[in-house]
């Protein structure tokens, strides 16, 4: 495929099938046998697809606002197989990130044990691992929790913390 323009954009039902398509074929939804309501995430305004020209190359859902400890959450990232190590997931998670820093001072994800790949890839963008999860998804598989600082502690938390 040569190189074409990225877009990240509202994920809109006409993309599901493309994204199915892609925890389909992908860790951990594959290994798991899980699978994502996208539809639902659409009606959150939680979800986006990275675009390569009319190509629906991957996706990202995520909640900017805190769900816990004074950070959003990562819920999926997937990259199209077949357009894997051009740059999509680097983009998809730069976009939640910047999204999150606006109203959130970290990120939280989870990533499953088995799935290396995953991990190194949120290490080499600077998540530290803070736990893990026993048992979250399925019976007998564990999740790590991963997180990364997105801005400094604000003045206001620092006040809140020390009173």
């Amino acid at each position: 495929m040569k190189k074409r323009l990225l877009s990240i954009v509202p994920m809109k039902r006409s993309h599901i099938q493309a994204c199915s398509a892609i925890t389909d074929a992908s860790d951990p939804w594959k290994t798991l046998n899980v699978r994502i309501d996208f539809q639902n995430y659409i009606h959150l305004k939680q979800a986006y697809v990275c675009m390569a020209g009319e190509v629906t190359a991957g996706f990202i859902i995520f909640t900017p606002e805190p769900v816990f400890a004074r950070g959003g959450y990562l819920r999926a990232i997937g990259v199209s197989p077949s357009l894997r190590r051009r740059g999509i997931g680097k983009k998809l998670l730069s976009f939640a990130e910047k999204e999150t820093a606006r109203v959130s001072e970290c990120l939280y994800l989870c990533v499953s044990a088995f799935n290396r790949k995953a991990q190194a890839f949120y290490h080499a963008r600077g998540y530290a691992q803070a736990g893990k999860l026993a048992d979250l998804i399925v019976p007998g598989a564990t999740e790590y929790i991963y997180w990364k600082r997105l801005r400094p502690i604000s003045l206001i938390s620092r006040r809140a913390y020390r009173d």
